[in-house]
């Protein structure tokens, strides 16, 4: 073989693995824009097809990033709202798409990541919300008698409390405002049930919320859930919904219920963008 032969087959060669490496790389990207456009329409088909609930918020912020203008916008107000959507759906497949050819094998680290994550931000699941309500009723009903006890505040948390005139408090005016004792059992209660945001009380119903919250305390994406005690009494006309709807359970944009017992819901407020 020549020199001149030896050169253009190195030269050749080159060209052959760039060529694999380039189609490579549109593979990943169009593998990539695969996964994001379908993604957004698994979800409308599981939202709005089977009709089997709604996908909480952060989980589908997290799979299909573009879904944000929907929350945090005016869009839904728009004449073309569905031609909107869609270019929303062809945008995650186009961010899908272009992470996927950039990062390659290292995308399906980031798409485990993702799935990691989801994990950690969503609420406990009915089942482990049901069992600990089995362990902890009494600690719960505790907490509804001396709400309704203390029928002055609408609000008592770990650090804060809100009387029925709106005005707010903390820890050390907290303290002032109600017995030593008192106030630590109220915090020993909160930490055995699990609620570290304390408990909202509606004033007309006697209607008490016990909650958490998850992903910190970010208001734009948090999600509250807990235990929903509905007093006895007539339908309500402003109250927590599970309270004036008495339905067993529902899955709604911002709200979601089950009925655990008589008087007592598991119940979940979504906290994202406007309103439908």
């Amino acid at each position: 073989m020549t020199r001149y032969e030896a050169r253009r087959k190195a030269a050749s060669g080159v060209y052959y693995w760039w060529g694999v490496v380039h189609l490579k790389r549109k593979a990943w990207f169009f593998g990539g824009a695969a996964l994001g456009l379908a993604i957004p329409i698994a979800i409308r088909v599981y939202e709005r097809v089977l009709m089997l609930g709604e996908v909480r918020p952060i989980v589908r912020w997290l799979f299909w990033p573009t879904s944000l203008f929907l929350d945090f916008g005016p869009w839904t107000a728009l004449r073309w709202e569905v031609l909107f959507f869609w270019l929303l759906i062809l945008g995650n497949a186009l961010l899908y798409g272009l992470l996927a050819a950039l990062l390659r094998r290292a995308s399906i680290s980031v798409a485990v990541l993702l799935l990691v994550a989801s994990w950690i931000v969503l609420p406990p699941s009915d089942t482990t919300l049901r069992k600990r309500f089995g362990k902890h009723r009494a600690e719960l009903e505790q907490l509804v008698q001396m709400a309704n006890h203390d029928a002055q505040f609408t609000l008592i948390g770990p650090g804060v409390i809100k009387t029925v005139e709106g005005k707010e408090y903390g820890v050390r005016e907290a303290q002032s405002m109600m017995s030593a004792s008192r106030w630590a059992e109220y915090q020993r209660l909160f930490k055995a049930v699990g609620m570290n945001e304390g408990l909202n009380r509606n004033e007309k119903t006697g209607d008490v919320f016990v909650a958490a919250h998850s992903l910190g305390k970010t208001e734009a994406v948090a999600t509250y859930f807990g235990y929903l005690y509905c007093a006895d009494g007539n339908e309500r006309r402003y109250s927590f919904p599970p309270c004036m709807e008495r339905s067993d359970s529902a899955d709604k944009r911002r709200y979601r219920w089950r009925k655990v017992d008589s008087a007592w819901y598991i119940y979940e407020v979504r906290v994202h963008g406007t309103d439908d």
